[in-house]
Formats: structure tokens, C-alpha cells, sequence
């Protein structure tokens, strides 16, 4: 509806005001709730962002480290891994399998089976298909360079001759660093010898990781022969640079949530108009929420950065 005014002019005569529209309460009251919804929403995405930067560069070094503590008290208290070795048969992925130590980096990292996404998190792994280290052929351990502790941030840095100590099962034994490179991902990386080898991998880079930087090392003395020392294929989803498969799933469910839970927040202020119950209520829900996120996002990235 519209309302219009008459005004009279100098000469007497009468002339009609334009007509105006009439702002209503009802519209009003939408546009300040779409506002609360907005507001609420950019912010919570803004502290989701936050949370992510803490996540990935705080909260997984500690997640790594709570890892390796119990890793190594597994591998320490219990023969059942050392007998499984000694009989040539791998353990079981994610279980740990030996100890790698690097003096120059002053490394040292309970290694476990796998190289998945989920197995990088607890720490270094051996990538199925290759061989244990101190048997006969390519023994490839990755590891990841930024996240969870990035317990392969610094392996670019080693030099030739720098040493390098693995014990597991079936011995104590001591690698020399010949070369360090990058090379593109890919099966071809990760081959079989004609000599004994310890090959660690990480990715090239901690944002865009195209390759993967590669360190190879020669045994000292000489290898054990197990039945477990054959090389078999290794698998797409073990060479490095995958996520977790279903983890991109995951994020898209929990972000979906936390932004209702966004939008629920902005609905509850414009309603209630009580900031701090609101805001107590809605925090435990969007934190909840968002680290499901974060952690999705994290397992998304590729294994080794």
C-alpha cells in the first residue's frame, strides 16, 4: 500500500506529494533476521578457519606425539610383534614394527605398517609391498612434513654419509645416506634393488605436493633373509600423496552440520535476543562440530604432508 501527501503552493493551488512506499514491520523484522543469519554464519566460518590453522599446526603434533608414546610402550612390553617379525610375517597396519633414529636430525620415531593417511598419523610407516628394514632389497618408509608433528620436515637436509639406524624384529641395522632428490609420485619411486636400501619419502612441498622428496641410504654390512623379503606392488593409496578416502565424505557431513548449527545460532539471536545464553548454548554444538571438520580436512590432505 501507498500513501501520498497534498501540499499548497505559493499561488493557492494544491499539488500531490510523489507516493512513498510504506516500510513494515514484517519487513523489517526479515531483514534483521537475515542479518543475525549471515553474521552468525561468517563468523562461525571465520572461527572455523582459526580452528583449522590450531588444529593442524598445535593440536596434531600433540596427537602424534600421545601416539608415538603408546606405540613405543606397545613395542617395548609385549614380544608378540618381535615373534611375528622374527617368523618373516608383517604385522598388522597401524601396529608398530621397529624404531628409526636419524643422529643428525635427532630423529627418533616408532615406525608402523602402512602408509595410508590414518596410518601417517601415529607416525613414520613402511610402505606395503616393500621389504622390512635389514632384509634384501628397498625398504621405504614415509613419513609425513608439516602435519602431525612433520616427523620428515627436515630429511632434505641430510647430507651423504650422514647414518641412519633402524631396529625391528629382525635386527639392529645401520644405513649411510648416498642421495637426496625429488622425484615425481608413482610406483617407479619406489622399485625393486638390486642392492640393500632404506628409501625415506616425504612430500616436495607443504602446500602443493606434486612429488615427493626422497632420501636413499645403503645397509652397512650385510641383510637377513625372511620369507617376508619379496616386494610386492604397492597399492595407489599407500605411495604418499592420497587422503583418506571417505574423509572428503566426512567434511562435507560436518561442515553441512556446522553451518546449520550457524545459522541455528544467528535464528536463536534474533529470537531470544540474549546474547550470552545463546552463545553458551550454541558453542559446544559449532566446536563439536567444527573439530570433526578440521580433522576431516586434515585426512584429506596427502599422507605425507
Amino acid at each position: 500500500m501507498t500513501v501520498g501527501a497534498t501540499v499548497v503552493t505559493p499561488y493557492g493551488g494544491a499539488e500531490a506529494m510523489p507516493s512513498t512506499p510504506t516500510t513494515t514491520v514484517g519487513g523489517v523484522r526479515r531483514r534483521l533476521l537475515l542479518r543475525r543469519v549471515v553474521g552468525a554464519v561468517l563468523t562461525s566460518v571465520g572461527l572455523l578457519i582459526v580452528l583449522l590453522v590450531l588444529f593442524v599446526y598445535a593440536f596434531t603434533p600433540l596427537v602424534a606425539g600421545r601416539d608415538q608414546h603408546r606405540l613405543l610402550g606397545t613395542l617395548t612390553s609385549s614380544s608378540q610383534n618381535t615373534f611375528a617379525l622374527t617368523k618373516g610375517t608383517m604385522p598388522a597396519e597401524g601396529r608398530p614394527l621397529g624404531v628409526l633414529r636419524i643422529p643428525a636430525l635427532g630423529l627418533s620415531q616408532v615406525v608402523v605398517a602402512g602408509t595410508s593417511a590414518k596410518d601417517l598419523v601415529s607416525g613414520p610407516g613402511l610402505m606395503p609391498g616393500t621389504v622390512l628394514p635389514g632384509e634384501q632389497g628397498n625398504a621405504v618408509i614415509a613419513g609425513r612434513r608439516t602435519t602431525f608433528g612433520g616427523p620428515f620436515g627436515s630429511i632434505g637436509t641430510l647430507h651423504r654419509g650422514d647414518v641412519i639406524s633402524v631396529t625391528d624384529g629382525v635386527g639392529a641395522f645401520r644405513y649411510v645416506v648416498a642421495s637426496v632428490r625429488t622425484v615425481p609420485s608413482g610406483e617407479r619411486a619406489f622399485g625393486g634393488t638390486t642392492d640393500d636400501r632404506l628409501t625415506l619419502v616425504t612430500s616436495n612441498s607443504s602446500l602443493d605436493a606434486t612429488g615427493l622428496e626422497m632420501v636413499v641410504s645403503h645397509l652397512v654390512g650385510r641383510s637377513v633373509v625372511t620369507p617376508a623379503s619379496v616386494s610386492h606392488a604397492i597399492p595407489a593409496g599407500e605411495r604418499g600423496l592420497s587422503g583418506q578416502p571417505l574423509a572428503a565424505a566426512s567434511a562435507l557431513f560436518w561442515a553441512l552440520l556446522f553451518l546449520l548449527a550457524a545459522a541455528g545460532t544467528g535464528f536463536a539471536l534474533w529470537r531470544w535476543r540474549r546474547p550470552w545464553p545463546t552463545y553458551l548454548l550454541a558453542a559446544p554444538i559449532l566446536l563439536a562440530c567444527g573439530l570433526f571438520v578440521v580433522e576431516s580436512v586434515a585426512l584429506m590432505l596427502p599422507a605425507t604432508v
